[in-house]
């Protein structure tokens, strides 16, 4: 089924295609839900920190989680709207692989992954609860995050992509956006993705919370989706 997703990416997510691979990976990979433990957590982070010195840790797991999310976000949409399944992303049977700079660069799924098709939580609240909200915990344990930022995060990366498959265009789209609880009872209130994010009169989207991330030297802000940004300008 990972073949079947890496041919329906577009090239503008060629970056992302392999975010998710099928197997065990190399003997570094590491399984996700051992991030839970302080001391794997902290040297996971060590590598990836180490470029940009002694910051508030709360700033370098918002940068870091973005990586993380990027690799898990492009697989996982493409395999909801033009398969119509899930990928079987849960949190406790996943393991990561960073590159030589702490950077996650893709999630691994085991080889005896079940079948989506009846065997996992459908749709987006599949990826929700079964990956996202422990991953937002874990990271908010770890380091005291706020959660709204990570869930902002999430929101930005899979709207972007979603956008880049084709979701923003409703007729085109419209199973698609059922999916993924843009239409029906997901995109209600006790969705944390609904609360992330914002439109202004324009319609243009931004974050309800900064994800930090214009504080590490080099780093860019979002730009228009900066909540700070848009303030400064108004």
């Amino acid at each position: 089924m990972i073949a079947e997703v890496a041919a329906r990416v577009p090239d503008s997510l060629a970056a992302y295609r392999g975010g998710v691979a099928v197997g065990p990976g190399d003997a570094s990979a590491l399984p996700v839900a051992r991030l839970r433990d302080p001391s794997v957590f902290d040297a996971t982070l060590s590598a990836f920190g180490a470029g940009y010195g002694p910051f508030d840790r709360r700033i370098l797991v918002s940068y870091w989680s973005q990586f993380y999310l990027a690799a898990l976000a492009t697989p996982a949409l493409t395999a909801l709207v033009f398969l119509g399944r899930p990928l079987p992303l849960a949190f406790d049977t996943t393991r990561l692989e960073l590159d030589a700079a702490g950077r996650p660069v893709r999630l691994l799924v085991p080889a005896d992954m079940p079948d989506c098709r009846s065997g996992c939580a459908f749709g987006l609240a599949g990826l929700v609860e079964d990956h996202l909200r422990p991953f937002v915990e874990m990271c908010h344990a770890r380091c005291g995050i706020a959660p709204r930022i990570l869930w902002g995060n999430a929101a930005v990366i899979l709207d972007y992509v979603a956008g880049e498959l084709g979701c923003g265009d409703e007729r085109a789209c419209a199973a698609g956006a059922m999916r993924l609880g843009w239409r029906g009872a997901l995109a209600c209130g006790r969705n944390p993705l609904a609360q992330a994010l914002c439109a202004d009169a324009s319609g243009c989207r931004r974050r309800r919370a900064c994800c930090l991330r214009h504080r590490l030297p080099g780093v860019p802000s979002c730009g228009a989706l900066c909540p700070i940004e848009c303030a400064k300008d108004r």
